[in-house]
């Protein structure tokens, strides 16, 4: 299949794959335990790092980290690090043994009729079903891509535009008329249909880590409009083929830096909104981590932009752990990771909330831990530079086992952070861990960025983590 109708794929199917994404409880849920969380950002006249706390006294945490490790026998020619160095505001760290969060039927039920009007009927989908008026529209988009392509002289997807209508086709022999009432919440991989205001919306939710399943990521939930609600953006962008929502520092192929946002709203505004949200689906004491404007994006089923608009803001909600955060940044971009032959599910707690001038646009949940479930036992840390020691025998060793494409490693960030891990009786527990990583492009106002090496170091006892194997035992790895 060709490039373009790679892209149709993902705009035919969207409605399918967004089912996939994905929840919480009938109770309160307290996601911060026990302190503030913060980041280091002053520093004594001594050049040692002031603004943790008697924690970044006490381990001797300079201003900035600039060291160079041995490369031993792993092929690079450097491994170095020159970058700030980031602190949580707190005088000790533990580790913290927990659950993965699980949702029983009750708590399903919180968050589905605590969004969605019941008195208007919610409307329940099982397995991705499609009804017979979205496949008939499914394939009414089909054909018109498969024109639209064909005008403009490529006709190498017409074999796979084929096979998606006559698919279509097929199902409509079985598909139901319309979706059904709802009638219980005994299914953890459903999505939820029904009114939210005077607009449909779904409500998707997928747990992991049942007693079937190889994989205990936790709990997924989205809440998004429907493709008709969706459809009815396009009308008047001429050539557009579809529309989504996004932080501006994820519109990377835009030049949005001079576009003024034209939302009513404030940032506290927007918080504000993203924090009843949760409350309606019984999550209380997440805390906000990043606000960015919002932008509307509306385009052709090749991908090319015809119109963009800024409106609202895009809130990105997180827990603490005992006032430190947990390690943050996804892992999809890291180099010797992707030739593991595998995929790592990444543990968190996080909530990303789009909202304009209307209200909410859409929701999207990871939700880990359990926080419920949380025990604390004092540990003692390593200072920096016993760490830094110990640290230098492993990393060249970890860089040996998990083979780089690049010639050097030259970290730019370093964070002590939570890291949820499995103990040696495969317990699992969040450990504080020294998180190295080197950023490709900084964007915007994210200093995580793209992540392209990283190292984690057991803040304990200077140990290197091999995140693979970490993963196999938490599992958290699912191999291909």
């Amino acid at each position: 299949m060709g490039k373009r109708a790679t892209r149709i794929a993902a705009c035919v199917l969207a409605g399918v794959m967004a089912m996939q994404m994905t929840g919480c409880g009938n109770k309160k849920v307290d996601y911060t335990l026990d302190g503030e969380s913060g980041s280091a950002s002053g520093y004594s006249d001594d050049g040692s790092n002031d603004a943790g706390g008697s924690l970044a006294k006490s381990l001797g945490i300079p201003e900035k980290c600039d060291e160079t490790f041995d490369v031993g026998n792993s092929g690079l020619s450097e491994i170095s690090c020159s970058g700030s160095i980031d602190i949580p505001d707190t005088d000790s760290m533990k580790r913290v043994y927990y659950s993965t969060m699980k949702l029983d039927a009750a708590q399903i039920q919180s968050i589905v009729e605590g969004l969605l009007d019941k008195s208007q009927g919610i409307y329940i989908r099982k397995d991705g079903v499609q009804t017979k008026d979205e496949l008939k529209s499914m394939i009414e988009s089909t054909e018109k891509f498969k024109k639209e392509a064909q005008g403009q002289g490529d006709d190498s997807s017409d074999a796979w535009y084929d096979t998606q209508i006559e698919t279509y086709k097929k199902q409509m022999a079985d598909a139901p008329d319309s979706l059904p009432l709802l009638e219980n919440y005994d299914d953890p991989y459903s999505s939820y249909t029904g009114k939210y205001g005077d607009k449909e919306y779904t409500v998707s939710i997928s747990q992991y880590g049942g007693e079937d399943d190889n994989t205990d990521a936790g709990v997924y939930i989205s809440f998004y409009k429907s493709e008709s609600e969706e459809n009815k953006l396009l009308d008047g962008v001429s050539g557009a083929t579809y529309t989504y929502v996004t932080g501006i520092s994820n519109a990377t192929d835009i030049d949005l830096t001079n576009v003024t946002n034209e939302s009513k709203l404030t940032e506290n505004d927007a918080i504000s909104q993203a924090m009843n949200f949760l409350s309606k689906m019984g999550i209380d004491g997440m805390e906000s981590t990043k606000t960015e404007p919002l932008a509307r994006i509306w385009s052709d089923d090749n991908g090319e932009v015809k119109q963009t608009k800024v409106s609202g803001y895009s809130v990105t909600l997180s827990r603490s752990i005992y006032g430190a955060k947990e390690r943050e940044g996804e892992l999809y971009n890291v180099d010797n990771l992707q030739t593991q032959n595998g995929y790592m599910f990444e543990p968190g707690d996080s909530v990303t909330l789009n909202i304009d001038d209307d209200g909410v646009v859409d929701m999207f949940a990871q939700l880990y831990t359990d926080p419920s479930s949380l025990q604390a036992e004092d540990v003692e840390l390593m200072s920096w530079n016993d760490m830094i020691a110990k640290a230098n025998e492993g990393i060249a060793t970890y860089y040996e086992k998990y083979q780089t494409r690049y010639g050097k490693v030259q970290f730019n960030n370093v964070a002590l952070r939570y890291m949820a891990t499995a103990d040696d009786d495969g317990k699992l527990c969040y450990i504080p861990a020294w998180i190295f990583t080197q950023s490709e492009e900084l964007r915007g106002q994210d200093t995580v960025g793209e992540i392209s090496q990283i190292i984690c170091i057991n803040a304990i006892d200077g140990s290197c983590i091999d995140i693979v194997d970490n993963a196999k035992n938490m599992k958290l790895w699912e191999t291909y």
